[in-house]
């Protein structure tokens, strides 16, 4: 009986899922996932190893008495070259860089492999299987510790020059703003993601220490401890410093998919990560703002949905690949 393995590295977790290659094409779900911590110190040397021996506990524990493993999809953060299956520079984790990590699972497993960006594959995860599914034009947003994103267009997952295409996080919302490790400034993740909320909050508390009291006691009472999770907790027990932080949030997220829209038009927008996972309030306000960016495209025709399969989406984005890799051993 043939299986797939899908595997998702991101800078604090490991995730490695299993699924009989035919139920998952015909239902999308994985029937286990093993889910860790990087393991220290999070250099290649560590983290490869160790996704291999969860990959080898997972076809052990099969009751299918020889289990044959047709392919591997791989899930991690870019710049990359999928093409090659070469991690460029993953920025999170020490030590990645040209780091030819298809190969090595590839060669550690006997199997064919397939890498790609984690959010390009949250994108395919989500057309395949989740808030997108059934649509030809969509675009996936990741807005977590950074923000990330993935473009399908005719059905088909769109790379662009130097697997390049989906970066919406550097889209430029603030002119003169903070300066992005990209090299520009003001970009979407610099001034909407969970860290630059974080970073935003810690500033205005500064600023204004009697009106963050109510951030203040989410985090403690230690400004470095201020995190965009404790902002929106704050938020929802009315600290006005909070609230003012999350609507200017709303505003350069509707900024930045403005622009994507003006661009694209596509059918849905799905936004994953834990941003956005935070209410439905929240995206309320981020539409209700888009409309003062969008002009000539029918913005009552494009959906802005919260992604159907949360954390997972890369995973299953990677399972998709995976069947695409194991094509030839079927």
């Amino acid at each position: 009986m043939q299986h797939i393995l899908a595997v998702d590295i991101g800078g604090t977790k490991i995730a490695v899922g299993i699924a009989e290659r035919s139920v998952f094409a015909e239902r999308g779900t994985l029937a286990r996932i093993v889910t860790e911590r990087v393991p220290a110190p999070g250099t290649p040397a560590a983290v490869v190893p160790r996704v291999i021996a969860i990959a080898r506990e997972l076809l052990g524990e099969l009751s299918d008495p020889d289990p044959l493993l047709s392919g591997i999809g791989i899930a991690i953060g870019g710049p990359l070259d999928h093409r090659e299956g070469v991690v460029i520079n993953f920025p999170h984790l020490p030590e990645w860089r040209n780091v030819p990590l298809r190969d090595m699972l590839s060669d550690a497993l006997g199997v064919p492999a397939l890498l790609d960006n984690d959010a390009n594959l949250g994108a395919l995860g989500e057309h395949a299987w989740g808030a997108g599914r059934g649509v030809d034009d969509m675009v996936y947003m990741t807005i977590s510790t950074g923000i990330g994103g993935g473009v399908i267009v005719g059905g088909r997952l769109l790379h662009g020059v130097g697997s390049a295409a989906g970066e919406v996080g550097h889209i430029t919302v603030q002119t003169g703003g903070p300066r992005c490790p990209c090299g520009n400034a003001g970009c979407l993740e610099m001034m909407a993601s969970g860290t630059a909320i974080a970073r935003r909050a810690r500033q205005a508390v500064a600023e204004f220490p009697d009106a963050g009291a109510g951030i203040l006691e989410q985090a403690g009472g230690d400004p470095l401890s201020i995190r965009a999770e404790g902002v929106w907790a704050a938020a929802l027990e009315g600290d006005a410093l909070a609230i003012g932080l999350w609507e200017e949030t709303a505003e350069y997220l509707a900024i930045g998919l403005a622009a994507i829209v003006h661009v694209l038009a596509p059918q849905v927008m799905v936004l994953g990560g834990g941003v956005a996972q935070t209410d439905e309030r929240f995206l309320d306000a981020v539409r209700s703002r888009m409309r003062d960016h969008v002009g000539y495209v029918p913005l009552e025709r494009i959906s802005v949905v919260r992604s159907a399969l949360g954390s997972n989406s890369p995973l299953i984005g990677a399972a998709v690949l995976a069947l695409e890799a194991g094509r030839d051993r079927q």
